[in-house]
């Protein structure tokens, strides 16, 4: 399952609630609304809360549309990616995932408040 939510309409930041069992369709169906919020707000660059910690292990074909989905992200003007992840094994294929799209600039973090914090705390212009 998903949640996809504006976070913070000033700073572009879009968030991204991954939970239970995430399949193929939940994955297709999340980039659909995420294509739609950023059309609607006229977003062509952004940044990204991805709460994870309801999720401990992706099966593989989940996996690989993850890997398309981040590089669609990119594509479509994603800078950072704070990512809530609470199980070691998420995050190795997290750190996976990331490496195979080539997303270069995705950083962990244990709780909500520290991802917000790094979001709109660093210094990094947002068009």
């Amino acid at each position: 399952m998903h949640n996809i939510k504006v976070i913070d309409k000033t700073k572009n930041i879009l968030g991204i609630e991954w939970s239970g069992k995430v399949s193929v369709e939940d994955v297709e169906q999340a980039n659909q609304k995420i294509e739609n919020t950023l059309s609607e707000l006229s977003w062509t660059s952004f940044d990204v809360l991805v709460d994870m910690r309801d999720i401990t292990v992706l099966v593989p074909e989940t996996q690989q549309e993850l890997v398309k989905h981040q590089a669609w992200a990119i594509e479509k003007g994603m800078n950072r990616a704070a990512v809530v992840v609470s199980s070691a094994i998420a995050k190795l294929q997290l750190r996976r995932t990331a490496k195979e799209s080539s997303h270069d600039n995705e950083h962990h973090f244990t709780s909500t408040e520290e991802a917000l914090e790094f979001l709109t705390k660093a210094e990094q212009p947002v068009s």
